[in-house]
């Protein structure tokens, strides 16, 4: 079922990418929603929202990667969000500055900036979004405080991990 592909995982490996039409962000070619934003971008497919079965979702949460509907979604500055008002607010607080494989790569550099006076979060989608089979194999993501972002950057350059940003 194409619904069993996470925020924007592609079911092809090493495809090329489509700019998402609303926030131009690039993502994989047959990725059913957009990473940057989280709305949809083959919209012939259909996704059930995880809150209200039956309903087609619009987008899935930036955060958690869970597919909400109309009813359910919260947009903020461009981005869907899921109900639970911390993902929005995290988002509000936060810069999303790497994405990773895993918990454990994701806790090192958490450790590492931390240890270098910047105040970093882990954020695993797999804890909130229960729909997706791809649930367990989704990545990890770190977020700062936005008044950090730059040390962090420059922190991870100096760590030799610049490959891991998120821009």
């Amino acid at each position: 079922m194409a619904g069993d592909l996470r925020a924007g995982e592609s079911g092809r490996e090493g495809g090329t990418s489509v700019k998402c039409p609303r926030c131009l962000n690039s993502n994989a070619e047959a990725s059913l929603f957009c990473r940057g934003c989280g709305y949809l971008l083959l919209p012939n497919e259909e996704v059930e929202c995880e809150n209200h079965s039956g309903t087609v979702a619009v987008g899935v949460c930036v955060m958690c990667g869970k597919p909400v509907c109309g009813d359910c979604s919260v947009t903020r500055e461009g981005k869907m969000y899921c109900d639970d008002v911390a993902h929005s607010q995290m988002a509000a607080d936060f810069t999303k500055l790497a994405t990773l494989a895993n918990e454990f790569e994701a806790d090192i550099i958490v450790k590492n900036l931390s240890l270098n006076g910047v105040t970093a979060r882990q954020f695993a989608a797999k804890h909130y979004a229960q729909f997706f089979s791809f649930a367990n194999a989704s990545p990890v993501s770190v977020f700062v405080n936005g008044k950090s972002t730059e040390e962090a950057k420059r922190l991870l350059k100096d760590m030799d991990l610049e490959e891991f940003l998120t821009y």
